[in-house]
């Protein structure tokens, strides 16, 4: 029973709307098609001349057995569609830590130092390597911090790992008005950020 349950469950769980809505479609038209052949039968069922059993099953279980057809190929095209998301993620994931392992080879090959800056990368963010949040969790990469910064990651607000001075630059920036004025923290915000 419990592998059941899994098993519906994981119909359920794609993020892409298409794949949801083609299981319910599919599940529902083979749902109607297998009403459609037993009501089909049914009548066809109380007759006893087959040539007043022809009609039902002809509008009856052709119709039904149409049903069955076209929900069964929505099921199976939603099945390659889910599977083909699936593959893709996997592959962005693969391409993302060749990419990483390869920064790595050539930085070690152009004579770069072993005491080059070094962050733990997530998802999203990255991390110095004594991190809270990274506590138990398996299967993160060491990359250059340059890495990080190309790949677009974040800076952790909890370890607040080391930056590029072109991060600053940047950030200064972005908190700079129209007229090139930057404001300084008022003692109320400097309060609240402690």
């Amino acid at each position: 029973m419990k592998r059941i349950r899994a098993a519906w469950a994981s119909l359920w769980v794609d993020v892409d709307r298409r794949v949801r809505l083609g299981r319910i479609v599919g599940l529902t038209f083979v749902t109607i098609g297998f009403i459609f052949i037993f009501v089909a039968w049914n009548g066809s069922a109380s007759k006893n001349v087959i040539m007043a059993q022809f009609p039902y099953v002809i509008s009856g279980g052709i119709m039904g057995l149409a049903l069955v057809c076209t929900g069964s190929l929505l099921l199976l095209l939603s099945t390659v569609r889910a599977e083909r998301q699936i593959v893709s993620d996997k592959f962005d994931e693969l391409a993302q830590l060749l990419g990483r392992s390869l920064a790595a080879t050539q930085f070690s090959t152009n004579g770069g130092s072993d005491a080059a800056v070094k962050v733990i990368a997530a998802s999203s963010h990255y991390h110095r390597q004594e991190c809270k949040i990274l506590e138990g969790k398996q299967g993160l990469t060491r990359i250059s911090l340059q890495q990080a910064v190309s790949e677009g990651l974040q800076t952790c607000r909890v370890c607040e790992p080391p930056r590029l001075p072109e991060q600053d630059v940047g950030e200064a920036k972005s908190s700079t008005n129209g007229e090139g004025v930057t404001h300084a923290p008022t003692e109320a915000s400097e309060t609240r950020a402690q």
